[in-house]
């Protein structure tokens, strides 16, 4: 058997739905023995949107489903379901009193999707299914560290005892019987909590715990952990398969990047829409309309023209003590705060178009930096673990999505006559265009939908991990040092992933046939 570790990025339903291209290709994919090669993964590491496929894998085993079952009924979910669309409907029309967003979609993850499944359901079955090692992961804020729900296999540790994995991080970790009880859409929804789109969820408050008398003494004695979107701090899931790496050995270290790939150049086109409109104006003009109404109100006969006039000039009252209310206020309270001389009463000549450019600028620029920049850093610090780390080599894919879109560099470890037979085909790039520009949402769109994205981020991950398989495999010829026990499985099917490959050339949907259906 070869030993197989996989790590499943983040990205929303672009990220589940491209690992899941990854999983059924794997599954495809038979070894000499006639085993699905998806069954020598051993070890996986999700994080945020690749968490729901995830942690589906896994459940799909832990219950008894085969891989083809499974597989099947993740891709009717994604296809046709509408958890976002059912969560903004309950959670803004007022069906129920719950005051955070993400512990109405947990209840919803619950019910769509996990159907009760707990952290106990994984951790009594871990020892008789193929994966050795599970980690879903999240970043907890008071340490600003990864957070990891963790099951394992008992093994024994450097201090002579067992373990299982670890439900936490080197700071906090969860009582295993506690553990237990956490709920598999709790585990999702706090690996997938994105800042912005949703708050913080916090263990132990928002976890559904057994209230038994032992768990309440323990829920009154916990710390209070606030929880979100693993990706904060490793968005592919590194981490944890490297800290594995420690105690078991890893054939191959599969890598399924569902990033976009390169955005284009950060920019910001400045406003002048409002050039000419000053709130000293606005204050004039307010001044006019309420005496211009005052005027109208002498001579118009009492009746509904009186009352509506009436009521106009009372709102344009209103407006004006508003904004001269506002601003002494403004000017009272934050005068004083700046240590140099500032023209405070210049702020009310200012245009509307300088306040819209000042706050638009700002505003695209950290949503820059924490959604793109700090990001595209911490992958690459991510990514230098194990691509800076020799122990890896030949022991590494970077399956990503945007491998082979238009214009990228598919070939620089290729020779010439190995460039021949694996160039992408034009069918393929559109295919990878498309499926890279899907956004990061936990919905598809109807306009997605209608543009087949949906099927070309899982087409994508069938023949990107084909591709990147076959091109290991070219390397492995070439350099075959610090190969695994188990590599040889892998280097024998050159000749499958070839003929799968020219089939993909054809048709990169070919597949989707056999995702499509269960025999």
């Amino acid at each position: 058997m070869a030993k197989i570790a996989l790590s499943l990025s983040g990205g929303g339903f672009r990220a589940a739905a491209y690992h899941l291209g990854l999983l059924s290709y794997l599954n495809h994919l038979k070894t000499n023995d006639n085993t699905p090669l998806l069954d020598h993964v051993s070890a996986v590491s999700t994080i945020s949107g690749g968490t729901l496929t995830g942690l589906w894998l896994i459940l799909g085993k832990v219950r008894g489903m085969t891989n083809d079952q499974s597989l099947h009924a993740l891709y009717e979910l994604l296809l046709n379901s509408d958890i976002c669309g059912r969560g903004s409907r309950e959670f803004f029309c007022g069906k129920n009193k719950n005051n955070s967003l993400i512990r109405e979609m947990t209840e919803i993850y619950d019910e769509e999707i996990f159907h009760g499944a707990t952290m106990g359901d994984l951790m009594k079955a871990i020892d008789s299914i193929s994966i050795d090692d599970f980690s879903a992961n999240a970043t907890e804020f008071s340490n600003a560290t990864g957070f990891r729900f963790q099951v394992g296999k008992k093994q024994k540790t450097d201090k002579g005892g067992t373990s299982q994995g670890t439900i936490g991080n080197a700071f906090y970790k969860i009582p295993r019987d506690v553990a237990s009880q956490i709920r598999l859409s709790e585990v999702f929804a706090a690996s997938s909590c994105f800042p912005g789109g949703f708050e913080p969820l916090f263990f132990p408050r928002d976890f559904k715990l057994s209230q038994n008398p032992a768990n309440a003494d323990y829920i009154a004695k916990a710390e209070s952990l606030a929880l979100m979107d693993g990706g904060i701090v490793d968005n592919q899931g590194i981490e944890p398969i490297v800290l594995l790496r420690k105690r078991r050995d890893i054939d191959l270290f599969i890598i399924s990047d569902a990033g976009r790939g390169q955005d284009k150049p950060f920019g910001y086109e400045e406003s002048n829409v409002m050039d000419s409109l000053t709130v000293h104006k606005v204050n004039v003009g307010l001044n006019v309309a309420i005496l211009a109404l005052a005027q109208f109100l002498l001579w118009v006969p009492k009746g509904f023209w009186f009352g509506f006039f009436l009521a106009l000039t009372i709102v344009f009252l209103s407006m004006r003590l508003a904004t001269a209310l506002t601003t002494r206020h403004l000017l009272n309270r934050y005068s004083q705060l700046v240590p140099f001389s500032f023209h405070w009463k210049g702020l009310l000549r200012i245009s509307f178009s300088k306040y819209i450019n000042l706050i638009a600028s700002r505003a695209k620029s950290m949503y820059q930096l924490t959604n793109k920049v700090f990001l595209k850093h911490i992958r690459s610090l991510n990514y230098a673990t194990v691509y800076g780390d020799d122990a890896w080599q030949n022991r590494r894919i970077m399956n990503a999505l945007y491998e082979l879109c238009t214009g990228k560099n598919w070939g620089k470890h290729l020779t010439a006559d190995e460039e021949v037979l694996m160039a992408p085909s034009e069918a393929i790039l559109a295919a990878s265009d498309k499926a890279a520009s899907m956004n990061t949402t936990l919905w598809w769109s109807e306009k997605d939908r209608a543009e087949g994205k949906p099927e070309a981020l899982m087409a994508t991950g069938q023949y990107n991990i084909c591709w990147n398989l076959l091109e290991f495999i070219y390397r492995l010829r070439r350099n075959n040092e610090n190969l695994g026990v188990g590599s040889n499985v892998i280097i024998e099917l050159q000749e499958k992933l070839e003929a799968d490959w020219q089939r993909f050339k054809d048709d990169p949907y070919w597949m989707l046939k056999e995702l499509c259906k269960v025999e």
